[in-house]
């Protein structure tokens, strides 16, 4: 009962939320209707028929050569697409480059994707397949045949798909699996679309994501991205980091830091570590921001299992504040540290 209470509910949200998406077409103004996602440079452009009944159209390649010419605009940097399923909307998310005007950016690209689009040349969806849910053409790789990859990893493409995705790509965003790592119990994903350079992903990262894949897959330990090469000229600087402390015997170092005018605070109220406490840090891993200023960095110690948040790590490298030394240190347990230069 339960079980069929669950399904009947999920099923009319399904329906008021098709019945509710505005009519464009019908009132004389474009198929896609442009949505905010919580990265303020990724629009999401998403199908909208003029009947909220009917099925959603089979765009497969049109948007991949819509691709194409969008890239091609002056201020679009990236382009992901998601082309859904029939019950589904196709959508994709358009990635602007820095300080680009989105309403100037977001009328050129309905234009595009208008022309790229015609309704002639789409195809309906007749019928929702059957078992498995359709994914993008840039599905999740743990969508394939779960027969050369173990039991784990399984699972958690099993939480991915349809505990996770889901919520995601509802704003514009998805995540890939990229490996299973079972000797640290370790899951390394790739962000897509919104995510990317999202100053909310460390947050979804390890608050969501991060929970929802240990509550179904206890061998879960850690949730990492996979690193990317930093770009300054197209990367949000303002990006919250997360840091996977690995920490390194540095007892020596420490002490001749501390000499030299390192500050070494605590992660608690920003309270400066001295005497017999600045004695027991013997363990120290090394962050550089290469000119990003987040907001917070989301720490994780993988042997100690601590996750503390060190919040404006930009302020405790202020010359202002009489730190000349260009370094600090943050202790995140009584014998760990994180070394935060710029």
């Amino acid at each position: 009962r339960h079980l069929q209470r669950h399904l009947r509910q999920h099923v009319q949200r399904h329906w008021q939320q098709r019945l509710q998406r505005p009519c464009c077409r019908a009132l004389g103004t474009s198929s896609w209707a442009c949505l905010e996602t919580p990265n303020p440079n990724v629009k999401k452009f998403e199908w909208h028929s003029a009947d909220p009944l009917s099925p959603f159209p089979e765009v497969a390649g049109v948007l991949s050569h819509a691709r194409g010419r969008l890239l091609d605009l002056e201020g679009v940097r990236d382009v992901f697409i998601c082309e859904g399923d029939a019950s589904m909307a196709p959508w994709l998310a358009v990635t602007r480059t820095g300080g680009q005007d989105w309403e100037e950016l977001s009328k050129c690209v309905h234009a595009t994707l208008e022309s790229a689009v015609p309704l002639e040349s789409v195809h309906v969806n007749s019928a929702v397949p059957t078992g498995s849910p359709v994914v993008s053409q840039q599905g999740d790789a743990a969508t394939q045949t779960q027969a050369d990859i173990g039991d784990v990893e399984a699972d958690i493409g099993e939480v991915l798909m349809h505990r996770i995705r889901p919520s995601v790509q509802a704003d514009g965003g998805d995540v890939h699996l990229v490996r299973w790592d079972a000797s640290i119990g370790q899951v390394v994903l790739e962000l897509r679309g919104a995510c990317r350079g999202c100053p909310q992903s460390a947050v979804t990262l390890q608050e969501t994501i991060l929970r929802a894949l240990q509550h179904f897959v206890p061998e879960v330990r850690s949730v990492v991205t996979e690193e990317e090469e930093y770009d300054e000229a197209t990367a949000d600087p303002s990006a919250d980091l997360p840091w996977a402390h690995n920490g390194e015997p540095a007892q020596q170092e420490i002490r001749d830091m501390a000499a030299t005018g390192t500050p070494f605070f605590s992660t608690f109220a920003g309270v400066r570590l001295e005497g017999a406490k600045l004695r027991r840090v013997r363990f120290m891993s090394r962050l550089q921001l290469a000119g990003r200023s987040p907001g917070h960095i989301f720490v994780s110690c993988q042997d100690c299992k601590a996750k503390r948040t060190i919040e404006d790590p930009k302020d405790l490298l202020r010359v202002d504040k009489g730190n000349f030394t260009r370094n600090a240190a943050v202790a995140i347990c009584p014998t760990c540290c994180v070394l935060i230069s710029d």
